[in-house]
């Protein structure tokens, strides 16, 4: 493992789909409803580490939340 690979700050959709697992649809729909925040650079729609960071967290909290009903 390289130790001194640099940290990403931010993903292009598709890079964030190769990241975490979800589908490039799955990523959209959090972005149309406000979920995932983005940003655009130039054409290319990005998302940075910290967002994909607060969106698993989301997630994470929302099925926590269902596993004590």
């Amino acid at each position: 493992m390289n130790t001194n690979a640099p940290v990403r700050l931010s993903y292009t959709i598709e890079e964030a789909v190769s990241a975490t697992g979800f589908s490039r649809s799955r990523l959209y729909e959090a972005i149309a409803d406000g979920t995932l925040e983005t940003f655009k650079s130039g054409r290319r729609r990005m998302i940075t580490a910290s967002a994909l960071d607060s969106y698993i967290a989301k997630l994470v909290a929302a099925c926590q939340g269902r596993a004590g009903e």
